[in-house]
């Protein structure tokens, strides 16, 4: 079968315009700005005080637990974290332990101090 060539320069048109288009799609993702999680999280919760415990436990939250609890801890595919009842320990546990299934354990990444960091954190959003 012999293609014309008109018909040639048709699917050649309609080719580069189907990556014409692809490439600007591609194009206008990278060049546009990315929202950061700080920003997105600045809109989502008060940041602490710099300096204090809650502020530290803010910057461990979004680095090690804003994707399954959301930015704003209100959850995701974990639980909403605010106006949390559980005492300190059962959080701090909660923490190093996980849960089965569920959440991974933090116990062999976070500190004591950074445990209670959190705590401090999830406590604030009380507030």
């Amino acid at each position: 079968m012999k293609i014309s060539l008109q018909s040639k320069g048709i699917i050649l048109g309609t080719a580069s315009g189907l990556a014409a288009v692809a490439f600007a799609f591609a194009t206008g993702e990278i060049i546009q700005p990315k929202e950061t999680p700080a920003a997105r999280a600045a809109e989502a919760v008060s940041i602490p005080r710099d300096g204090t415990a809650e502020n530290r436990g803010y910057t461990l939250f979004m680095l090690n637990c804003a994707h399954c609890h959301g930015n704003d801890a209100r959850g995701d595919e974990g639980p909403d974290l605010h106006g949390l009842t559980k005492s300190d320990g059962r959080i701090a546990s909660l923490i190093k332990n996980g849960i089965k299934g569920e959440m991974p354990s933090f116990g062999r990444k976070l500190t004591d101090a950074d445990v209670q960091a959190l705590i401090a954190f999830v406590r604030s959003l009380n507030d």
